[in-house]
C-alpha cells in the first residue's frame, strides 16, 4: 500500500557471537579459456566459494577457478561469510564480462 511503517522499541540480548574484525575482499575474472571464472578470494573455503559462485553465475563448478593465499584462523571467519562478497563480484563480472 506504501505507506511509511515506523517500528520503536527496545530489544535486549544477553549474548552475542564472537565479532568478526576481518575485512573480506574479492576479484572475480572472467574468461573464455579453459576456465569460465577465476575468483581471487579471501576465504578458509575455496571449495565452499567455487560451489557458491558457480551456482549463482549459471556457470558448471569445474569451470569456476578459486584462488587464495593460504590463511589461518581460529574463528571460521573467513570460512562463508567472504561468500556474499565473492558471489556478488561473480555475477557482476559474469554480466559484465569484465
Amino acid at each position: 500500500s506504501g505507506k511509511l511503517v515506523t517500528v520503536a522499541g527496545t530489544f535486549r540480548n544477553g549474548g552475542q557471537e564472537h565479532f568478526y574484525l576481518e575485512t573480506n575482499a574479492t576479484l572475480a575474472v572472467p574468461s573464455e579459456s579453459a576456465t569460465n571464472l577465476t575468483i581471487y578470494a579471501s576465504t578458509q573455503a575455496p571449495t565452499k566459494t567455487q560451489n557458491y559462485c558457480a551456482s549463482a553465475t549459471n556457470t558448471p563448478s569445474a569451470k569456476v577457478v578459486v584462488r587464495m593465499k593460504r590463511m589461518g584462523g581460529g574463528f571460521g571467519g573467513k570460512e562463508t561469510r567472504s561468500a556474499f562478497s565473492s558471489c556478488a563480484a561473480a555475477v557482476a563480472a559474469k554480466i559484465s564480462n569484465r
